[in-house]
């Protein structure tokens, strides 16, 4: 390995693990390169006497890398905002701003965020890769829900696409770029490119599958990608209707990772055509041999310690599910129950020539494409309120004795059903196989919590 090839992470697990000469020497470099590597970097090196420390037996303090990466991050983050700030258009600052009320919704801290005059503003690597995930993923319904101004066309894609771009230096350290091998399509704008958000979870669930790919002896592992971890093409914006992949999962071997992708076609009757990223080095990415595993071992029984942070916002969901619930009895029952012949005539006997009771069942109607989107919110809040009370998340590796038998999952999706008595989380996955490996199969997991709500 050359010291070109070494991330400052790696580094910084090396230099504390041992001493400098052994690092050195398993570099192949001289001690005084290790030196001046580690200053390159901005790694810091233990003290003098550390490891006569060490070998008489006590545990000297290791310092965190994140104190001494701050300042190293800032200056990057500020020449990457330079270099991508262009002032920004009124439509794009319509896109951003959507954004921010997405992550807001969340309860994302975004208070240094917000555009000032027409320029991005010092946005961490973090924000800026959720920002840009969304923008990718929500834009074109953005635009039909009226929070961009703006009929969805090429120009508006592209200025959409043009956002991204910017906002692409800034998310880099926080993302993973797989560029797609093989030929260019027509409807392919230099990619398909795909993006995943590298947060501190998924490079712990990729040391999980690593550790299962070298015990077992497997060629590579692979795991689902969510829609919130993923994004395509930074070149080019797509649509719900024009987007051609609907499934994409993450590959991972000993050393590498890259992302396989199905393209459906327009036409029901062309078969579907995969699609396999390049791949990228895992020691380039992140320090894998020194990586915490991820795996949780979950109790049938939530706690109500477990339960009590989260018990406003359980009473909100509750309370929001009677009220959708509601709604939608009622709006069935004025859909289905009352003939359009019956309402015109008491319309014509009761009112003459208006129509108050059509116009309230058309009114009705309209609301159905709102009480769907309500539904949608709910689930996922449902979703994300059961993540936050078992702290898991999609892609964690779970482990939970049922009836005897220790079953082990990687997670597809999390729900929970609740009244005011009562909640069961529900734990759907992969079921691993008796040797380890990942299988076909698909479980659940129900874990209860008995108590007020």
């Amino acid at each position: 390995m050359s010291k070109r090839e070494i991330s400052r992470e790696e580094l910084f697990a090396l230099v504390w693990e041992k001493p400098t000469r052994e690092v050195a020497k398993e570099l192949g470099v001289s001690d005084v390169a290790v030196g001046k590597l580690c200053a390159r970097l901005q790694v810091p090196k233990p003290p003098r006497g550390y490891w006569a420390r060490v070998r008489s037996g006590q545990t000297p303090r290791r310092p965190p890398l994140a104190a001494f990466r701050e300042e190293v991050d800032r200056k990057r983050r500020e020449a990457a905002r330079i270099k991508a700030a262009g002032s920004l258009s009124k439509l794009q600052r319509q896109f951003y701003q959507a954004a921010l009320s997405d992550l807001q919704r969340r309860g994302i801290d975004l208070d240094a965020a917000e555009v000032m005059g027409d320029r991005l503003p010092d946005l961490t690597p973090d924000i800026a890769a959720q920002i840009l995930l969304l923008i990718q993923s929500r834009g074109h319904d953005w635009v039909k829900e009226g929070k961009v101004d703006a009929r969805w066309s090429h120009s508006v894609q592209s200025s959409a696409a043009k956002l991204v771009k910017k906002l692409l230096p800034l998310a880099r350290p926080q993302l993973l770029v797989f560029e797609s091998d093989g030929r260019k399509g027509w409807s392919i704008a230099a990619g398909p490119t795909v993006l995943v958000r590298l947060t501190v979870s998924l490079q712990e669930r990729i040391a999980s599958l690593v550790r299962i790919v070298r015990e077992q002896k497997l060629r590579h592992v692979v795991m689902p990608l969510m829609a919130a971890d993923h994004a395509w093409s930074a070149h080019h914006v797509y649509t719900p209707e024009s987007r051609l992949f609907l499934e994409s999962t993450l590959c991972v071997s000993e050393s590498e990772i890259w992302v396989e992708c199905i393209r459906r076609a327009w036409r029901e009757e062309d078969p579907p055509e995969r699609i396999v990223t390049g791949r990228l080095k895992l020691q380039a990415i992140m320090p894998i041999d020194y990586m915490p595993v991820r795996e949780i071992t979950l109790s049938p029984t939530v706690s109500r310690a477990a339960v009590a942070p989260y018990r406003e916002r359980l009473r909100g969901l509750l309370e929001a599910d009677r009220v959708h619930e509601m709604m939608s009895e009622a709006a069935y029952a004025l859909e289905r129950e009352v003939p359009d012949g019956r309402l015109a005539l008491a319309d014509r006997i009761w009112f003459g020539n208006e129509r108050p009771f059509r116009s309230t069942r058309e009114a009705w109607k309209r609301l159905e494409d709102e009480l769907e989107r309500w539904e949608t919110e709910l689930e996922a809040e449902r979703s994300a309120l059961a993540q936050s009370i078992l702290g898991i998340e999609v892609g964690d590796i779970v482990t939970a004795e049922i009836r005897g038998r220790v079953l082990r999952l990687s997670v597809t999706g999390i729900s929970l059903y609740a009244d005011d008595k009562h909640a069961t989380f529900v734990v759907n996955g992969t079921r691993f196989r008796k040797d380890g490996t990942l299988g076909k199969l698909q479980d659940t997991l129900s874990l209860h919590f008995e108590g007020e709500t």
